[in-house]
C-alpha cells in the first residue's frame, strides 16, 4: 500500500507492504518515510550526450597517470611479492567494476555508489558515502594538483612559492574545460585520454628488444652481495607496507558511475565504458609492471627513479629525462582534471537530496548548477593543497587518506550489488557480472585488507590518514542527525527503486515464509503418518492370550489346529 500526503516541504511517501491473509506471516521490511520531491531533470541534447567510448576514454584519463609515477618505490622488497599483490589488486578491480557495470544495468540514475548504498543500505550509509567518495576524489584531485605544481616548478626551475598560483590556474583550467558543450568535452576527452595512454604504449612495445627478467630482475642479498635474492621481508614489510602502492593504477576508476545521465543509453554505455577502461587499465599495468623491473640497469636502479619510464624510454627512442616527465605531463593534468566532472555530479546529487547547505545554491539546477557545484569542489580541493603545503606531513598522508575512504565506498558498492544479486533478486537486461557473489566476497576481503595497510600502522604516516579519515566521519554523522535527517528528501527516479525493492524484499520474505511453513507442514505429516504405520505394525505383531492358548481368567483355552 502506498499513502501519500502532501505538505508545504514537498510530497511525503511512506511505504507499507499490505499484510497477507496466510497463516505464515514474513517479518515485513522497515516503513520507508522520506519526501518526495520533483528534482530539475538534466535534459542533455543527442549530440552532446556520451558514448561508450566517451565513458572508456574518461576512464583513462582519470586514472592513467597513477601509472606512471611513484610505484616502482614497492620493488624494494623484491620482483616476487610486489608483483603478486599488484596482480591480485588488479584482479580485485576487474571484479570490482564488472560487479559497477552490472549495477549500471540495474539503477540507472545518477549517484554512483551514493545512490545504490541509498537505495539498498539506508538514509545513514547513502549519506556517508556520498561524502566519502566526494572526499575520495577531491583528494585525489588535490593529490595531483599538488605533483603537477612541483614538476612544473622543478622542470622549469620556478620558486616553490608560485605552486600556490599553479594550482589555481590548474583548478580553473579544469572548471572551464567540463564546463564546454559535451559534444566538444566529450571529443577533446578522447584526444586527452590518447596522450595519457600513449607513453604506456610506447613505453610496451618499445622496451620488448631489452627486457631479461632473469638477469635484471633480482636484488643482490646486502650480506654476500652475490645471492640472488627476489623477495625480501615478511607479510608486515613486503605486503602491507607496499599495498597502497598496487591500488595506484585503478583507484578512482568507479567515478565513471557518476555520468550516468550524461548519456543516451546508460544501462549499455556506462557498463561498455567501464569494461572497455578498466581492461585497457589492467593491461597496461601488467605490461609495465613486468617490463620496468627487467631492463638494465636492474631493479634496483629502477626503485629509487623518479619516473620509471623514463629509463625504457631513453633505451627505446632516445628521450632525455626533462622530455620524459614532459610525456608524462598530459597524463597527470587528465587524473587532476578528471576527478573535477564525478565531483560536480555528486555534490548536485547531495544537494538534490538537501544533503548540502541550502545556501549554497546547488539544490534543482540540473546542468545549470554543474558549473557552480565543480567550483564548490575544486575550492574544497585548493583548501587541502593549501594544508598540504603548510604540513609536509598532511600531504604524505593525503594519498591514504582518499584510499582508505575509498576502500570503504568500495565495500559498500560491493555489499549493495550482493544485496541486489541476493535479497532483492533485481534482475538485469544488459551485463551480468562472471565473478558473481564469490568474486564480490573476495573483493570486499581485499579491500578489507587495504584499510587495514593504512589503519594499522603499515604507512609510518603516525595514523594521520586514519585520525583524519575519523574526524571526517564524526563530524559527517553530527552534520547528518542534526541538520539533514528530517529534511533530506529523494527523487522520483531514487523512490521508484526503493519502492521496487522494498516490494521485491517483501515478496521474497513472504516466499521463503511459505516454503518453510509447507516444508514444516510436510515433516510433520511425515511423522504422523510414521506414528499411524507403527501404530498399525505394533497391533497386527501383539501376542495375545489366545495365541499362546491361556484365557485371561487363566483357563486353558483351546489349542489352535496345527494346520494354522
Amino acid at each position: 500500500m502506498v499513502a501519500a500526503t502532501k505538505g508545504a516541504a514537498g510530497q511525503v511517501i511512506k511505504v507499507h507492504p499490505q499484510p497477507t491473509t496466510e497463516a505464515v506471516q514474513p517479518e515485513t521490511p522497515t516503513t520507508i518515510t522520506c519526501k518526495v520531491n520533483d528534482v530539475a531533470v538534466a535534459e542533455v541534447a543527442p549530440r552532446d550526450c556520451a558514448t561508450a567510448l566517451h565513458v572508456c576514454c574518461h576512464g583513462l584519463v582519470c586514472v592513467m597517470a597513477g601509472q606512471y609515477y611513484g610505484w616502482n618505490a614497492a620493488l624494494a622488497t623484491g620482483f616476487v611479492p610486489y608483483v603478486a599483490s599488484q596482480l591480485v589488486m588488479g584482479v580485485t578491480y576487474v571484479i570490482y567494476m564488472s560487479c559497477a557495470a552490472e549495477i549500471c544495468g540495474k539503477i540507472a540514475f545518477s549517484g554512483g555508489t551514493y545512490g545504490l548504498s541509498r537505495v539498498t543500505l539506508g538514509y545513514y550509509c547513502g549519506y556517508m558515502v556520498g561524502f566519502l567518495e566526494l572526499l575520495e576524489y577531491t583528494a585525489s584531485t588535490a593529490v595531483s594538483v599538488l605533483f603537477i605544481g612541483e614538476l612544473v616548478t622543478g622542470e622549469l626551475g620556478w620558486d616553490k612559492r608560485w605552486e600556490p598560483l599553479i594550482w589555481l590556474v590548474c583548478y580553473v583550467s579544469f572548471v572551464a574545460f567540463y564546463s564546454l558543450p559535451g559534444r566538444i568535452m566529450w571529443n577533446a576527452s578522447i584526444a586527452l585520454a590518447l596522450l595519457c595512454y600513449a607513453p604506456a604504449v610506447l613505453y610496451i612495445f618499445g622496451t620488448l628488444q631489452f627486457a631479461n627478467l632473469g638477469q635484471f630482475g633480482y636484488l643482490l642479498d646486502p650480506v654476500d652481495n652475490t645471492t640472488h635474492v627476489w623477495a625480501y621481508g615478511d607479510i608486515s614489510s613486503a605486503y602491507f607496507a607496499w599495498l597502497p602502492y598496487t591500488t595506484w593504477a585503478f583507484a578512482g576508476i568507479e567515478c565513471l558511475s557518476l555520468v550516468t545521465d550524461m548519456t543516451a543509453t546508460p544501462k549499455t554505455t556506462i557498463p561498455r565504458g567501464i569494461l572497455g577502461a578498466v581492461a585497457l587499465l589492467f593491461f597496461s599495468n601488467v605490461g609495465m609492471v613486468c617490463l620496468v623491473p627487467s631492463l638494465p640497469p636492474g631493479i634496483a636502479a629502477a626503485t629509487t627513479a623518479l619516473y620509471p619510464l623514463n629509463n625504457g624510454l631513453a633505451m627505446a627512442y632516445g628521450i632525455s629525462e626533462s622530455v620524459g616527465a614532459w610525456l608524462l605531463f598530459p597524463a597527470h593534468m587528465g587524473m587532476a582534471a578528471g576527478f573535477v566532472l564525478p565531483c560536480g555530479r555528486l555534490m548536485q546529487a547531495l544537494a538534490d537530496s538537501t544533503l548540502l547547505p541550502p545556501w549554497l545554491g546547488l539544490k534543482n539546477l540540473g546542468h545549470r548548477g554543474l558549473t557552480r557545484a565543480m567550483v564548490l569542489s575544486c575550492g574544497f580541493g585548493y583548501l587541502l593543497c593549501i594544508l598540504s603545503y603548510f604540513s609536509r606531513e598532511f600531504c604524505s598522508a593525503l594519498q591514504n587518506m582518499f584510499l582508505l575512504v575509498g576502500s570503504m565506498c568500495y565495500g559498500a558498492q560491493l555489499v549493495g550489488f550482493i544485496l541486489l544479486r541476493t535479497t532483492y533478486k533485481a534482475e538485469s537486461n544488459g551485463f551480468k557480472a562472471p565473478f558473481g557473489l564469490s568474486g564480490a566476497i573476495f573483493a570486499i576481503v581485499v579491500y578489507g585488507l587495504l584499510a587495514l595497510s593504512i589503519i594499522g600502522g603499515f604507512q609510518d604516516d603516525h595514523g594521520t590518514a586514519g585520525f583524519a579519515a575519523l574526524g571526517y566521519c564524526l563530524v559527517l554523522t553530527w552534520y547528518y542527525y542534526y541538520a539533514c535527517k528530517d529534511r533530506q528528501t529523494i527523487s522520483k527516479d531514487e523512490y521508484a527503486s526503493i519502492f521496487r525493492f522494498t516490494i521485491i524484499k517483501f515478496n521474497n520474505l513472504k516466499r521463503k515464509a511459505a516454503r518453510e511453513a509447507k516444508r514444516k507442514r510436510h515433516f510433520w505429516h511425515k511423522m504422523a503418518s510414521m506414528l499411524r504405520s507403527a501404530s498399525k505394525q505394533g497391533s497386527t505383531n501383539r501376542v495375545s492370550y489366545v495365541n499362546v492358548g491361556v484365557h485371561q481368567g487363566g483357563h486353558k483355552a483351546p489349542a489352535h489346529p496345527a494346520t494354522r
